[in-house]
Order: structure tokens, then C-alpha cells, then sequence
């Protein structure tokens, strides 16, 4: 079971980051048809939006929605990794890129961020599509939980 966010987080403060920053970290493995089937880190699977968790969002193809236990005055998502299933390979048809979607304006409190799948074309343009079973997604978000001097 996840522990809460504000239980187990990695301080950033005496190597050289600011005070009341840390880093959160978690991953999540897909199942058949882009379903949530593993969550590592920090986040478990929930199925009710808005909770704290990650949850595959609803009526939308290959995104999905990370919910922290509570606002951040400020949340970066510094890296956002795709790992294929062990012998399967990753086709044209399957994701192959990640992006972070939904973040707040600069200053503006945090509490929750999407992550959307794609397969990248040729032409330079995307196409949202859900992971191919076995698709691990990995994040790491910088957070601050207040401000004031560093």
C-alpha cells in the first residue's frame, strides 16, 4: 500500500536545493487496453478522479491523471520515461513517446498533473494512444511546499 506523499518524500534541502523542496517519484505499469495494472512510488491506482492516486482519465485515449495528497506552491515534472514489456517490441502502432499535460501557471498552487501517451509521426505531429500491455511509465516531479528564503 502507498504511504502519503508527505510521509516518504526525498528532501532536497542540505544538497543543494531549496528549502521545502523534494522530489516525488513513482511508476505505473499498463495492463490490456491502457488499464492501470501497478503502481510503484508514491501514488497508488484509485478510481475515483480527484483522489490522491493515478487514475486512467475518462474518455480520453492513452492519459492519465496524477493526483498528489495536497497543493505544492510549485510542481516541475523534470522526467517522464517509457520502459517496454521484457520481449515485446514497440511498434508503430504502440506509444512510444510521453508528455505532461494540465500543469499550473508559474506560482499558481499544484496539486495534480496529466500524463498523455502518443505515438510520434513522421510529420512531426502526434497521436494519442494507449501503452501496449506491460508498458511501465515512470515520473519524477520536483515539488515545493513553500516558499521563503532558500
Amino acid at each position: 500500500m502507498a504511504r502519503a506523499v508527505t510521509q516518504s518524500k526525498w528532501h532536497l534541502r542540505g544538497s543543494g536545493g531549496r528549502r521545502g523542496a523534494c522530489l516525488l517519484w513513482g511508476s505505473f505499469t499498463l495492463g490490456a487496453a491502457g488499464a492501470l495494472s501497478v503502481a510503484d512510488g508514491f501514488l497508488p491506482i484509485t478510481t475515483t478522479a480527484g483522489t490522491f492516486g493515478v487514475i486512467k482519465t475518462a474518455t480520453r485515449t492513452g492519459r492519465y491523471s496524477l493526483f498528489f495528497d495536497r497543493k505544492y506552491r510549485t510542481m516541475r515534472v523534470l522526467s517522464l520515461t517509457l520502459q517496454g514489456p521484457a520481449d515485446a517490441a514497440i511498434t508503430t502502432g504502440t506509444a512510444n513517446a510521453a508528455f505532461a499535460r494540465n500543469l499550473p501557471a508559474r506560482g499558481k498552487a499544484a496539486q495534480s498533473f496529466d500524463i498523455q501517451l502518443a505515438i510520434a509521426l513522421n510529420a512531426g505531429g502526434t497521436t494519442d494512444t494507449d501503452g501496449m500491455t506491460g508498458l511501465v511509465v515512470t515520473y519524477t516531479v520536483a515539488v515545493e511546499e513553500y516558499g521563503g528564503p532558500s
